[in-house]
């Protein structure tokens, strides 16, 4: 098996792991069990389990932007592209779960280990891949945005979080899909189409 294939069966594995068991229990050899690897593949793919655990954060949220931009994105308006991305969002945690579960365990465990560093890390990347996510809606409609668009990936994360508990608490894809179109209207009220005067400015008549 090629060294990359090997690195994604052991980053699908410390997903399954983690969901089922918790990060205290994603040992190295837990891992290698379940991806039916030996132990030394382990250490020959990543070094360190920290590097894996950072690998399975970025896969996570590389597929999660990937569902919300492949999805058929409908780019007749912002609502209704950012509706539709949101729903990409849910028709993914629907299908694999166990994703979500393992980025709370990591968080929750980075939390409790360096309050100050690792979990802010954490986030601070679903802010880079919102903020990916937002720009791309832009363009695929002819928007721009008039607010900044980092103050809009927060809200779009926070957006995401709440989907994501409540879906793991609940499982109402109905209600979830409900929330994401509330919160595509509320977004898209800080876009506007492009060449449509700035806030302040005059047009000639």
């Amino acid at each position: 098996m090629p060294p990359e294939e090997r690195r994604d069966e052991l980053i699908a594995a410390a997903i399954r792991v983690i969901a089922r068991r918790g990060v205290a229990a994603a040992t190295t050899r837990a891992i290698t069990a379940d991806a039916g690897m030996p132990l030394g593949a382990f250490t020959y793919i990543f070094g360190t389990q920290d590097e894996l655990m950072t690998a399975v954060i970025d896969t996570v949220i590389e597929q999660e932007r990937f569902a919300a931009e492949s999805r058929a994105i409908d780019p007749t308006s912002m609502v209704a592209a950012l509706r539709s991305g949101l729903e990409g969002y849910i028709d993914l945690l629907e299908r694999d779960p166990d994703h979500e579960i393992a980025l709370l365990e990591l968080a929750l465990v980075a939390r409790r280990r360096d309050p100050a560093g690792q979990m802010r890390a954490q986030w601070e990347t679903y802010y880079r891949a919102a903020e990916q996510v937002l720009v791309y809606a832009a363009e695929i409609t002819g928007s721009r945005w008039t607010q900044p668009v980092a103050d809009l990936a927060r809200h779009l994360v926070v957006v995401v979080d709440g989907l994501t508990t409540t879906w793991l608490a609940d499982g109402d894809s109905d209600a979830a899909r409900r929330t994401a179109s509330f919160a595509a209207t509320a977004l898209a009220a800080a876009s506007a189409p492009l060449g449509a005067p700035t806030e302040g400015s005059t047009r000639a008549d």
